[in-house]
């Protein structure tokens, strides 16, 4: 079964998100042991493709020069976690309907290594910084410890329309050095 998380984030519709449907149970805590953030997962699911106003037709980036950060969510397995990640991440994906400077945005999961991946496009650093200082993200971030199992990381760079790829996010997001959380 999939994870709720595809069911909030398909189309960005984070507000119907469906809180009610059961969760698989996780995998076991040693399943888990192999799992980084610097390596993507074999059962990747990637709900949503990349979309946002520098997305061509053909779903690709359109070229420039681009912020792009990275985060990674080793997610806690118990239902309180999960239900808590529910109430946060409505209100992101309100804030990021409208986000200024917001170029493109992507979501994945895996099941397997219980984690929650994003890949955001921003037109700078000052946009995306708008972002990250906003409300919904702040109150995401004071409560990261609620639903993240630790080992969790967020990283940006610079680079251009090809540097926005899940490859490119677990290549940085691998090399560096934190803070995790």
């Amino acid at each position: 079964m999939k994870r709720i998380l595809t069911s909030c984030l398909a189309t960005l519709s984070l507000l119907a998100c469906d809180s009610t449907k059961p969760i698989d149970p996780p995998p076991p805590v040693d399943e888990l042991a192999d799992c980084t953030c610097g390596r993507l997962e074999e059962d990747l699911l990637r709900e949503v493709p990349l979309f946002g106003p520098a997305v061509r037709a053909d779903g690709t980036l359109a070229p420039g020069q681009y912020i792009v950060s990275s985060t990674c969510l080793k997610m806690k397995t118990d239902a309180q976690a999960q239900a808590r990640f529910r109430e946060l991440v409505g209100p992101i994906g309100e804030a990021l309907r409208s986000q200024p400077g917001l170029m493109a945005v992507a979501f994945a999961s895996s099941e397997r290594c219980q984690a929650e991946r994003t890949l955001t496009v921003w037109k700078d650093e000052a946009a995306m910084y708008e972002f990250v200082t906003g409300d919904a993200h702040l109150a995401a971030m004071s409560a990261v410890s609620e639903v993240s199992r630790g080992g969790s990381i967020v990283t940006h760079w610079s680079d251009d329309e090809r540097g926005a790829s899940w490859e490119k996010a677990a290549q940085q997001l691998g090399a560096d050095e934190g803070p995790f959380y």
